[in-house]
């Protein structure tokens, strides 16, 4: 494993959801995820809904015994996970989960975090030390002296597929992005999973992070990265030596908005981020509306951005979609997105083909520099277009119950005035945004309630 600075831009299925006991030896699932990236809908029909989760379930019931099973997740908060660790520490796979504190203690109770820890304790005294099974948690960052435990990553050392009555063994399975080890992630969320498969060295570099995240210490020099040249996986907390500046700037520095080998020229940018705010949030808006002023093809699918963020964004006419809303009515936000993904095709580094995709945990924020983050750069072409069409997708597909895309009276306006959808459509799109997310807020403030409520703490 290389440790380097983070200057990537230089370079069996899911039981019923009400389930609460799990089987004490399950007749093993026999199935590996595929490699690249996998995302949900939870728009979709429940196999789309639901697709995350039980790649994550169906991966973990695949594990042999003698197997290992390491997570880093910001939450845990599923029946269905939590029954399938058991599932698999009951026919002697080596469970190890770490989680943030926050999300399990005695001003906010987790049954399933609870029943999982318990669980795991049965059987350890047999087994090695490096074998127990465990749920730890960490209070703030596990490997910095600030923020949040907020990595997402899925290891497991082996996995057991069978194919045409053959029965072979997948090693080295390694999965991260945006998705939580939670019903909610599963849900209400759009997110992404990467999984790697056969690799060695990356997996041993996630698995070095997880014993330093274990131990609950701050980390000297915690920014890890390794980098085949293809796939540059890393970590933060984004401070130690030699480190300085924004990862995410570093990127947008190195992108040029013309010259791009494509039809028209243009370089294009896709990005769907949860949030975006403070000095950092402030900082990147500004590097985004001076590229869209340059030209450069941009489309933004967000959560929970900043007022001034989006002040910012919406003077230079970035095009936005909040793709947030409340699905009951009851004045909070329960459906939105939570990928933390970018994917640029076009000039980057002077080479007019470039195609590159940023994903995993991160949020666009202060704290999320400062925390325990997974990062990947992935410079596959093929990687980059589905990104870029799923992204797309999430940008056009908006809820129906948003009302009209341009809100107006249908081409029946007075004589010799312009109808509202003849308008221009950037202020048409925002103004029909902003109409639907005032009745939210209106909602809202009947209840009592922050309508981001569900979005704060599901980050």
């Amino acid at each position: 494993m290389r440790k380097i600075i983070l200057l990537v831009a230089t370079t069996m299925v899911a039981v019923s959801l009400s389930g609460v006991s799990a089987p004490a030896v399950a007749t093993p699932d026999h199935y590996v995820p595929k490699a690249g990236p996998a995302f949900n809908n939870p728009y979709g029909k429940q196999p789309a809904v639901r697709r995350l989760i039980s790649q994550v379930n169906r991966t973990i019931d695949s594990v042999p015994r003698g197997g290992k099973i390491r997570i880093s997740a910001w939450n845990v908060r599923s029946a269905n996970i939590t029954n399938a660790l058991i599932r698999a520490h009951n026919r002697n796979v080596s469970v190890q989960v770490v989680m943030d504190r926050a999300n399990w203690n005695p001003n906010n109770p987790n049954t399933d975090a609870a029943r999982l820890a318990g669980a795991l304790k049965v059987g350890n005294k047999k087994r090695s030390r490096s074998d127990k099974s465990f749920v730890r948690r960490c209070i703030g960052s596990c490997r910095g002296e600030h923020g949040i435990p907020h990595s997402k990553f899925f290891l497991f050392n082996k996995v057991r597929v069978k194919k045409n009555k053959t029965v072979k063994t997948v090693r080295w399975v390694t999965m991260f992005g945006s998705y939580n080890a939670t019903e909610l992630g599963a849900t209400i969320q759009w997110n992404d999973l990467y999984t790697i498969k056969n690799e060695e060295e990356r997996y041993k570099s996630f698995l070095g992070v997880f014993n330093e995240m274990v131990k609950d210490k701050p980390v000297k020099n915690p920014v890890v990265t390794y980098d085949d040249g293809v796939t540059s996986t890393g970590f933060y907390p984004y401070t130690g030596k030699g480190i300085s500046g924004d990862p995410v700037m570093d990127v947008l520095n190195a992108v040029a908005c013309k010259g791009a080998s494509n039809k028209t020229g243009t370089t294009r940018i896709r990005i769907a981020q949860t949030a975006m705010y403070g000095d950092r949030g402030l900082a990147l808006a500004r590097k985004l509306a001076q590229m869209r002023r340059q030209g450069c093809d941009i489309r933004l699918v967000y959560a929970m951005f900043g007022n001034e963020v989006l002040q910012i964004l919406r003077a230079a006419r970035v095009p936005l979609t909040h793709l947030a809303y409340d699905n009951n009515g009851d004045g909070l936000y329960d459906r939105y997105v939570h990928m933390k993904s970018m994917a640029i095709s076009g000039v980057i580094n002077g080479d007019p083909r470039a195609k590159i995709t940023w994903n995993g945990s991160a949020n666009w924020t202060s704290v999320a520099l400062a925390s325990d983050e997974v990062l990947g750069m992935i410079r596959k072409r093929g990687v980059t277009n589905r990104y870029m069409q799923w992204i797309d997708y999430m940008f056009t597909h908006r809820p129906a119950i948003w009302g009209p895309e341009h809100p107006g009276n249908n081409g029946n306006a007075p004589a010799g005035r312009t109808p509202m959808w003849a308008m221009d459509t950037y202020e048409a799109r925002a103004a029909a945004q902003d109409r639907y997310h005032a009745q939210v807020a209106a909602r809202a403030k009947e209840r009592g309630v922050d309508p981001y409520a569900l979005i704060k703490e599901e980050n």
